[in-house]
């Protein structure tokens, strides 16, 4: 009874999230309470479930508050604006230059994890480059997308702390070991980048096309300047950079938890920058829709990953599914979904890909003694990679028109490069052991 009512109210959930039925804040909080409650358990017991689910979840949805309304500000502060100027700069209007910068652009404007302002930073900024250069858009859009993939895997990123939250670990312990994983990977973009950009030199010196800069002057590239902005000779400027490097050294050592680090931060962040209370409100309802809409389904999540695990559905399930699965097959269930997960990010949405699949996949992994921190890396190497391409990913649709190109060429442009660097992030993470092996 328990475990078909569980098949039921995943397969449920994760139908009326795709068809678009319910949102998942409504999905989550309302299915699985109504299942619950069918199968016999009290609104007493029902709330214990909720209340354990919701204090597994709590810190990182807290982290992710945080920190996204703290690189908010740093954003607006324009702390990463020199730097990218300094890198446009450096293209000198050539395309293996510009395809190149286009990686680490992207790489650091997405450290803030939020898919839609990396893309409105860089898709503008060096699209008139691109049509200048004679460099299809859809170059510009593979290149920024698969870089903020790989970047995504930071730990305040939205399928990280997703991850985190099912997993029951802390986010910065799943990130830890993936930064050699995200070192190959912009390794694996640089020279994608450097192909791209090599292939279009040899082009537009076959039709006889010029540099797009003028003797190098590179000024009509650079980003506009921002009116919240910092000058880089400003004392805040430099005390943002301080701050957030703190805050990276503490991420590195583990000397203070993480959620705690950001908010800290974000109150020294807000004083320091705003010093004035009404400066301060104003800031954080700029940013505010960022940083409440995933913490929001997050919470909720927490309500279907209690009554999972205390209704003992999620186990059932599991074992289920098990009895289903040729020998031996269980202890590597995680390396064939994450092998999958470029494609299964396009078809499940991020909050049905780690709140309904993972759980699933989660239990059964762990049953056969792989640890959950394995079974949530696997999965999230190949949809990290390839989000920039899921047609069930909102920014992405911000992305292409942007860039002005159809959901149908991107996707054939992209998809096998997303998939082919994916693939090689996971078969590298399980070779240095943080997936298992």
């Amino acid at each position: 009874m328990i475990t078909t009512l569980g098949f039921v109210m995943m397969l449920g959930i994760i139908a009326l999230i795709l068809l678009k039925r319910l949102t998942p804040v409504v999905a989550f909080a309302l299915v699985p309470v109504a299942a619950s409650l069918l199968a016999g358990f009290s609104p007493a017991e029902t709330g214990g479930f909720i209340k354990d689910g919701l204090t597994a979840v709590a810190p990182t949805a807290t982290l992710f508050i945080f920190a996204i309304l703290y690189f908010g500000i740093m954003r607006e502060r324009g702390m990463f604006d020199p730097l990218v100027n300094f890198l446009i700069k450096r293209t000198r209007g050539e395309p293996l230059r510009v395809a190149i910068v286009t990686v680490l652009v992207a790489a650091i404007a997405h450290l803030d994890g939020v898919g839609a302002a990396t893309f409105l930073l860089t898709i503008p900024a060096f699209l008139p480059l691109y049509q200048r250069l004679n460099m299809s858009p859809l170059i510009l859009l593979c290149l920024v997308g698969l870089s903020a993939g790989v970047i995504n895997m930071v730990p305040w990123g939205g399928p990280t702390a997703r991850a985190a939250a099912t997993a029951g670990v802390e986010a910065s312990e799943l990130w830890l070991p993936l930064i050699p994983v995200q070192a190959l990977g912009m390794v694996l973009l640089l020279a994608l980048a450097s192909y791209f950009g090599i292939k279009a030199q040899r082009h537009n010196r076959a039709n006889g096309h010029g540099q797009a800069g003028n003797g190098g002057d590179m000024s009509a590239y650079l980003l506009p300047p921002r009116e919240t902005a910092l000058p880089i000779g400003n004392w805040r400027y430099w005390a943002n950079v301080v701050l957030t490097l703190i805050i990276l050294l503490i991420l590195f050592t583990g000397a203070f938890p993480l959620y705690a680090s950001f908010m800290v931060g974000l109150g020294i962040a807000l004083l320091l920058n705003y010093p004035r209370p009404e400066a301060q409100g104003k800031e954080l309802a700029r940013h505010a829709n960022d940083a409440l809409q995933m913490a929001l389904v997050m919470l909720a999540a927490g309500i279907l990953l209690g009554i999972l695990a205390g209704a003992g559905m999620s186990e059932g399930m599991a074992t289920a599914l098990i009895d289903l699965l040729p020998n031996g097959s269980a202890s590597v269930l995680h390396l064939i979904v994450g092998f999958f997960g470029v494609p299964l990010g396009m078809l499940f949405s991020p909050d049905a890909y780690y709140f309904a699949l993972m759980p699933i996949v989660r239990d059964i992994a762990t049953s056969a003694g792989v640890p959950v921190e394995a079974v949530a890396r696997a999965m999230l190497i190949g949809e990290n990679t390839g989000f920039s391409i899921s047609p069930v990913v909102p920014s992405v649709y911000l992305a292409i028109g942007l860039a002005g190109v159809e959901l149908r060429e991107h996707l054939k442009f992209t998809f096998l490069w997303a998939w082919g660097i994916g693939i090689i992030l996971l078969a590298f993470a399980w070779l240095i052991g943080a997936i298992g092996g």
